[in-house]
Formats: structure tokens, sequence, C-alpha cells
């Protein structure tokens, strides 16, 4: 009788693959959840600093999931699974689309957001309603990104099978 042996590296394949679908589901989740605080509060002001609060205490975490499956696919590809080269530029592709949306943009929306409160008057009648309108449909890109570049990254482990 033949007996097949097992990978020796199953489970950090295991691993990475949960964390590529808690971090698909995530990214769902948030956008859900930023859709669901503009239907749901009368002040879309209030809505967009509460969908922004979201984004940017879920990026902690986003970046951590996807450095881990960076650090761990580069590791098992220098160990000869090379199926695992599919996920490296999605997953850094999602890595830079988290830390722009939500360390470089979203806190530059907060001070235009501040300074029109202080001239006493809402962000969208302010002099930089155009500065805000472009960035927050930049963000609002960078989110489409975020769920694009995580389910791409779940859908290429679910397809790569371990030799």
């Amino acid at each position: 009788m033949i007996e097949v042996p097992k990978s020796q590296y199953l489970l950090p394949y295991r691993l990475i693959r949960l964390l590529a679908y808690l971090l698909a589901g995530a990214s769902l989740v948030q956008a859900l959840g930023c859709l669901t605080a503009y239907l749901l509060m009368m002040d879309s002001q209030a809505a967009g600093m509460m969908a922004h609060l979201l984004m940017q205490h879920l990026s902690y975490y986003f970046l951590g999931c996807t450095f881990i499956i960076l650090s761990l696919s580069n590791i098992l590809i220098k160990r000869g699974i090379s199926e695992l080269k599919g996920i490296r530029w999605p997953s850094l592709m999602l890595a830079v689309s988290v830390a722009a949306a939500s360390f470089l943009l979203i806190p530059r929306i907060d001070y235009l957001r501040d300074t029109a409160l202080d001239d006493g008057m809402p962000v969208m009648l302010s002099p930089f309603a155009n500065y805000f309108v472009i960035l927050n449909s930049i963000v609002f890109l960078l989110l489409c990104a975020q769920i694009f570049c995580s389910a791409l990254v779940a859908r290429r482990l679910n397809d790569a099978q371990l030799p």
C-alpha cells in the first residue's frame, strides 16, 4: 500500500486561508456598516463621521491580518509552495488602500470638517466643500478596492491547492 505524505505546511496554509476569509467578510461588513450609518442617520455629516470612525478602527485589524497573510505566504513561497504567489499583489494593494484611507485621507477629512464647524457652518457649505467631496470620493473608491482585493485574496486561496 502506498502512503501519501501530508504536506508539512498544512497548518500555516489553513491559517492564511482562515484570515483571508475573515478579511473578506470583515470588509463586506465594514461597507455595510458605513452604508447603515448613512441610511439610519438624518445628518449626513454625523453619519460620515461615524463611518470614518468605523473604518479607522477596523484598519488595525485589516493591516494585522494582511501582514500575517503576506508574511506567511512569503515564507511558504520560499519553501516551495509557488501557488501562493498570486496573493502577494492583492494583499499588498489591500494594505496600501487601508493605510491610505485610514491614515492619510480620513484625518484630512476630519480636519476639513472641524475647520468648517469652527467657522460655524457645515462642511458642505464651506469653501472646502469641493475638496471634501473629492477626498470623500477617494475614500469610497479605496473602500471598494479593499473589498475587491480581500475577495480576490480569498478567491485565490480557495482555488490554490497544497502539493
